[in-house]
């Protein structure tokens, strides 16, 4: 038993795979800077004693407690995470995972922008905006998830188009991202896009190869230009009850996923239709692919869905309709129905 364990002593020292999850067992308004310290000061230790000829698959820095209250500085010094990041690209990293506050900008290093064993990288940074060098030129990165304030760029020819470095990219989640100006997504194999909270001014999107499409927000959809001839899945949830002011848009923004097969509404989305359903019931169905509809509940209270809007979409069509259990499908709008949409 003793050989066994001797053998083992020190294994921790090569592993590939480095991932540190905090876990704080106070509460968002106690959580303070000597905390973060701590597990900081742990995490440079390790890696300070490691076998340095190692090599680092997956380095994941993870942040699982409350969110920490933003009125006071309370996170780690930028510094910290840019020299774990630059540790773990000199070692072939593969998987890069960051969710730890910070109270500063966090700058990610020159070598970063180049990295040709990237393949997935996630940053949920939660206070300050992610500064890059130059732009992104990851050749075999195949997922990105990125959940920041804002992604800076010193160059502008990078902003307006941030992920055309990015070849190989398969699946793209934006969430809470601001760009300055307009932004131009063009992601020749890219086969999942991902969007929630919508931030982004967005000019184009070609992605011939996109076969799922989620969005989530408050506010329509708004972009000039798309290319999604491939695209199969759908996933719409606009979920402001104030909407109906501001629904130019919105039909517009149901054709141009025409393409999908499988559409899915919460039925906050199906209220902006329902709002102004006489305007538009004449016109042809958005999705004249549609093979299945469904219809799900959303943030808000209503479950009422109006057979009209059920029938504009599934026009003429072979279409398989899917409630979710908790909802009811009313022939007709009532006064008050309406009433308590506009006013809640």
């Amino acid at each position: 038993m003793s050989l066994v364990s001797y053998r083992w002593k020190n294994m921790w020292r090569s592993l590939p795979g480095l991932r540190f999850h905090f876990r704080p067992a106070t509460t968002p308004f106690r959580i303070h800077l000597e905390d973060f310290t701590i597990h900081s000061s742990f995490v440079s230790q390790l890696l300070f004693h490691r076998d340095a000829a190692a090599a680092v698959h997956d380095f994941h820095l993870l942040f699982d407690g409350p969110t920490p209250n933003p009125q006071y500085p309370c996170g780690v010094d930028r510094e910290f995470l840019e020299e774990c990041v630059l540790y773990a690209i000199n070692h072939g990293l593969q998987s890069l995972r960051l969710h730890w506050p910070t109270y500063r900008k966090l700058r990610l290093p020159p070598a970063f922008l180049t990295c040709n064993t990237l393949r997935e990288l996630e940053i949920r940074d939660l206070f300050c905006p992610v500064k890059l060098p130059g732009r992104l030129s990851l050749p075999n990165l195949k997922t990105l998830h990125l959940h920041t304030l804002f992604l800076v760029f010193d160059d502008h020819h990078h902003r307006m188009d941030p992920f055309s470095g990015l070849p190989q990219l398969e699946k793209l989640t934006l969430i809470n991202l601001s760009c300055d100006g307009l932004v131009i997504i063009k992601a020749p194999k890219l086969r999942v896009l991902e969007i929630q909270d919508y931030y982004l001014k967005v000019k184009e999107i070609s992605a011939p190869l996109l076969t799922s499409f989620r969005y989530e927000s408050d506010i329509a959809w708004e972009c000039a230009k798309v290319n999604f001839p491939m695209l199969e899945q759908v996933y719409l949830d606009i979920h402001d009850t104030c909407y109906h002011h501001h629904d130019n848009n919105f039909v517009m923004m149901l054709h141009q996923f025409g393409h999908a097969t499988t559409v899915s509404f919460t039925v906050d989305t199906l209220q902006i239709l329902q709002c102004k359903f006489g305007s538009f019931e004449q016109t042809p169905t958005p999705f004249p692919n549609m093979k299945c509809l469904r219809v799900m509940k959303g943030c808000y209270t209503n479950c009422t869905v109006f057979q009209g809007v059920i029938n504009y979409l599934t026009r003429t069509l072979n279409c398989k309709v899917e409630f979710s259990p908790s909802l009811f499908v009313s022939e007709y709008v009532t006064d008050e129905d309406m009433y308590n949409y506009l006013n809640s």
